[in-house]
């Protein structure tokens, strides 16, 4: 009966010392633009909506001149559009939106040290989901090729 009480003891105090969460830092990833947040308004599932992402260009990233945002299939986004700062400041901005992609190209590049809000207002919901995906790419200043910079998962609630 001992053995099996300090076979359990053993067992227990195994289990508390593994740790359930192993999480650590990307090395290198607090220099590069990253989605801070994306939310939806209202949250319900209302057919026009309004999806807004949060975009953070850390100190030391690289200019942004171009983003790109892939819509997510069920959704249709119109050229209603804003783009701001975090002072609330709108940034001029080239909008272009086609069936599935929409294209912002920034007059002046976006700077690092800066977090910039995109407000697509009139988003129009014809499928099905509790949670919208999209992909955001952007062309650095220097750069040819887009950069991928995460997705932004956009819920809704009933």
């Amino acid at each position: 009966m001992t053995t099996l009480i300090y076979g359990a003891v053993f067992a227990l105090s195994v289990a508390v010392l593994v740790p359930a969460v192993d999480a650590s830092t990307r090395t290198g990833s607090e220099n590069f633009p990253h989605i801070d947040s994306s939310v939806q308004f209202p949250e319900t599932k209302a057919r026009i909506v309004r999806h807004t992402f949060r975009l953070h260009l850390p100190q030391g990233s690289r200019a942004i001149s171009q983003l790109k945002i892939s819509v997510p299939a069920g959704l249709t986004v119109r050229d209603d559009i804003s783009i701001s700062d975090d002072s609330g400041q709108k940034i001029d901005t080239k909008v272009s939106v086609n069936s599935n992609q929409v294209i912002l190209t920034f007059s002046q590049p976006l700077s690092p040290e800066n977090t910039i809000k995109i407000t697509m207002n009139k988003v129009i919901i014809s499928g099905v989901s509790n949670a919208w995906m999209y992909q955001l790419t952007a062309t650095l200043v220097g750069d040819n090729t887009d950069i991928l910079l995460g997705i932004a998962r956009v819920r809704s609630y009933q």
